[in-house]
């Protein structure tokens, strides 16, 4: 019970800063780094089904906004994700793999994207992984320094 307010400002922080990260960060060919994506996957993995949820659809709803996306195109693949991960693990490979499906899921439900869907499923591979591995390691790095699992 202790280290539930400490996950619930652990996890607003990573929504907060994951958001500012996606803002600033450039974009290569108008494909960005996927932070809130990677957060997601990294909280789902490691937080009971109702927490993993919630943090998805709060993920999901600020991709939106500060993506300008319509209501719930990027909350109901954030859930998905999430759900998946649950299942099999967090693995900066699987991470890295959604990130391009993501680029599909955007075609589908948005239709024209700059750049065109094509190329940005071939920068999306590169860029998740690299944003995989580094928001995975910065994530956990400030996990274990926030004492998020310490008994008190």
């Amino acid at each position: 019970m202790r280290n539930s307010p400490l996950i619930f400002v652990f996890s607003v922080l990573t929504l907060v800063i994951g958001a500012a990260l996606e803002e600033i960060f450039p974009k290569v060919a108008d494909v960005g780094f996927p932070v809130l994506l990677v957060a997601v996957q990294f909280m789902a993995a490691r937080r009971p089904a109702f927490a993993a949820a919630v943090f998805a659809v709060a993920a999901g709803a600020m991709e939106d906004a500060v993506s300008s996306l319509p209501v719930m195109t990027s909350v109901s693949y954030f859930l998905a994700v999430g759900l998946l991960t649950r299942k099999i693990g967090f693995s900066r490979m699987l991470a890295a793999v959604s990130y391009p499906v993501y680029q599909v899921w955007l075609a589908i439900w948005v239709g024209a994207l700059g750049g065109g869907v094509f190329n940005r499923i071939l920068l999306a591979m590169p860029i998740g992984l690299a944003t995989a591995f580094a928001a995975g390691e910065v994530l956990s790095f400030f996990e274990r320094k926030s004492a998020v699992y310490e008994q008190g």
